[in-house]
């Protein structure tokens, strides 16, 4: 069975060790899509859109939505406990993330010092905006305006963060069959927002960052993953859904996102695979197969412990390794798969021990006494 019988009044995956690794695996591809060139000679425009296609950021939205609904359970939400479980989150993610943003700073500040009009002033603007996590609700403006650009998603993230108790508590009123019906409603306004904002902005332009980046159009995915582990735990009886089928719908989504064709990779974008994402997370919670052992064990597992310093720092490193490079040989080789190894083989143990000595830590440290339970 896929989850564990109720614990409480709530519904436990049997085991999210192969969901860590997941995790890892979805940052990877993160690094990948910022590393690699956006073209590779001779090879076609397939390959060049595959280069720009990605789905990693809406696995880290379904899967955070999913698996904070799993474990609240149907538990009512009492008074000010919402600054607990808030609490946490800061926890998590704010220390690692002003870290990125005081290390890429430099390199911004340098960049704007090399931009034609524009002046060290320019950068204050975006500097607050990073600061304080509002620059995906400002997601169109022209360069400069990211400092580490992974780090938008902190900004989304921190606004389901917000809403999360809201709509838990909102979505427990319901029945089992209105959430899982609200999950469906959620993935069609998810793409319908995407062929609305493609039938009214300039996609060759960055207002395509507006679909990507804006937090009240990416909440869909976010709230599908909610719905359905609130679904879970309404249902009177769990939901099976075996281990042997884990590599099919693994297989299923790759070659999904590999072969449909270009017009779709906004779609993909944008939760488009997200009742996949929801089996895979179910069937690849339990069972000893090799796929999942490659998951659950080893470096892959530790990597998903380490998959946020990862995916906030992997980018801050590879722009300090091109520094150094340039200050070497003379010439940086940047988005050369050269560099894609020697960043891999930098980037990989630095923000592991990054996790170990600092991520982990401190949060313990801001936490406190705070129960570990959500």
């Amino acid at each position: 069975m896929t989850l564990s019988s109720k614990d409480g009044d709530s519904i436990r995956l049997t085991d999210t060790r192969a969901l860590t690794g997941l995790r890892f695996l979805a940052a990877f591809h993160v690094l990948l899509l910022h590393e690699l060139p956006d073209e590779i000679a001779n090879t076609g425009p397939i390959i060049s859109e595959l280069l720009e296609r990605t789905a990693a950021v809406s696995i880290f939205f379904v899967l955070s939505g999913f698996l904070m609904s799993l474990g609240r359970g149907t538990r009512e939400w009492k008074s000010r406990e919402w600054l607990t479980f808030l609490k946490k989150r800061v926890a998590k993610v704010m220390p690692v993330y002003y870290v990125g943003f005081l290390v890429f700073l430099p390199v911004f500040l340098m960049r704007l010092s090399r931009m034609e009009d524009a002046n060290l002033l320019d950068g204050i603007f975006p500097a607050l905006a990073n600061l304080f996590h509002i620059q995906s609700f400002l997601p169109h403006f022209e360069e400069p305006w990211y400092i580490n650009r992974p780090a938008w998603t902190i900004g989304v993230f921190m606004t389901f963060y917000l809403m999360f108790p809201y709509i838990h508590s909102w979505l427990l009123k319901k029945s089992a069959r209105v959430v899982g019906l609200l999950f469906w409603i959620f993935f069609i306004a998810s793409q319908a927002v995407v062929i609305l904002l493609e039938s009214n902005l300039d996609m060759n332009s960055t207002k395509i960052e507006i679909l990507h980046k804006f937090p009240l159009v990416r909440i869909f995915e976010f709230l599908m993953g909610v719905t359905a582990g609130t679904w879970l735990n309404l249902r009177n009886e769990p939901l099976n859904v075996e281990s042997k089928y884990t590599f099919p719908i693994a297989l299923s989504t790759v070659l999904l996102f590999i072969f449909l064709p270009p017009i779709f990779s906004n779609y993909i974008h944008n939760g488009l695979l997200t009742p996949l994402f929801i089996l895979l997370f179910l069937s690849s919670s339990h069972g000893t197969d090799r796929t999942m052992a490659l998951l659950r064990h080893g470096p892959i597992y530790r990597m998903g412990e380490a998959s946020y310093s990862f995916y906030i720092l992997h980018l801050p490193l590879a722009n300090y390794i091109s520094l150094a490079i340039i200050f070497l040989l003379g010439d940086s080789m940047r988005f050369t798969f050269e560099f894609l190894i020697l960043d891999i083989l930098i980037v990989l143990p630095i923000t592991l021990w990054f996790y170990n000595k600092f991520e982990e830590p401190m949060r313990l440290r801001i936490l406190g006494q705070t129960s570990s339970n959500l």
